[in-house]
């Protein structure tokens, strides 16, 4: 080691950091430099495009099942609607949302209530030039990361974790599949009933559980689908049938040496994103932890 690297070995040491830590980087599309996340907003490393996808909104007259709907509708574009009174956010509704307040009333009769009921008033509205780390940073601690982006008096924008792909997918670093998290994915059998499998979801604050003995997941999504379907039968209790009439999904196999822009790429238009190595479930959440830890 010669006195330079060793000295900066040292100084590293005594700052107690890690001299060979190396952050995410991004070309700026303002100067095409490169820059790291926490010192750049919104309009550096996203496309105007990306900054000005509007709020999936909904009146505070509408019901759970109109909810449920049209979240299925938009499933591709976000997972989350955004409450609107007289022109401004007064709460957000995700699948989360509609799937706690089931658990408090399981039966079809749920559906008819009035959003209000259960709408999460506990939101954010940032400034498009809000610094993009501080947001992520508060995403990662989200149990839905969401926050709205106000253009103007009246006009909204949204950054949902799909748009946390879209900033994975700018990223130049060698980052790889093989260096994201293992988690622990609880799994679920085909003879457990949909409230078992909610429980699960709930106890492991996990986006995803695993069908026993097979590669394939369910998500809060695909519960609500499902439920939604189910809203115009008579039976008491919806969340006390057959898990096996969930469609689960498979997600895609990829290397373990593939880059987390090109996982973010893979992911970006897929309805319910999510891709797997050999030993890992990989989804935007574990790119939003990346982007937080590493950005």
């Amino acid at each position: 080691m010669d006195k330079l690297a060793n000295l900066n070995f040292n100084l590293g040491k005594m700052l107690g950091g890690n001299p060979t830590k190396k952050s995410l980087v991004f070309q700026s599309l303002l100067n095409g430099e490169d820059i790291t996340l926490d010192v750049c907003s919104f309009e550096e490393v996203l496309p105007y495009s990306l900054l000005s996808i509007p709020i999936s909104t909904i009146t505070p007259h509408d019901n759970v099942w109109i909810a449920s709907s049209m979240l299925s509708r938009i499933a591709d574009v976000t997972n989350t609607l955004v409450v609107i009174e007289d022109e401004f956010p007064i709460g957000t509704i995700s699948a989360n949302e509609i799937i706690d307040g089931l658990q408090k009333r399981p039966t079809s009769e749920f559906f008819s209530e009035n959003i209000t009921k259960i709408m999460n008033a506990d939101f954010y509205i940032d400034s498009r030039t809000v610094n993009i780390k501080g947001i992520l940073d508060r995403m990662g601690k989200s149990q839905n990361p969401f926050s709205i982006i106000q253009n103007d008096k009246t006009s909204f924008s949204q950054f949902s974790i799909r748009q946390t792909l879209e900033i994975g997918a700018l990223c130049k670093t060698d980052f790889g599949a093989g260096s994201f998290e293992k988690r622990r994915i609880a799994s679920f059998k085909r003879d457990d009933t949909i409230k078992d499998v909610i429980e699960k979801l709930k106890k492991e604050q996990s986006e995803f559980v695993m069908l026993e003995d097979e590669f394939s997941f369910v998500n809060h999504e695909i519960i609500l689908e499902k439920l939604k379907e189910l809203s115009n039968t008579q039976n008491e209790n919806i969340v006390n049938l057959s898990a096996s009439t969930l469609k689960a999904i498979t997600p895609v196999l990829i290397s373990e040496k593939l880059s987390i822009s090109e996982i973010c790429k893979i992911m970006i238009n897929a309805k319910y994103p999510c891709v797997m190595t050999s030993d890992r479930l990989i989804t935007p959440r574990d790119v939003l932890d990346v982007l937080c830890k590493e950005g």
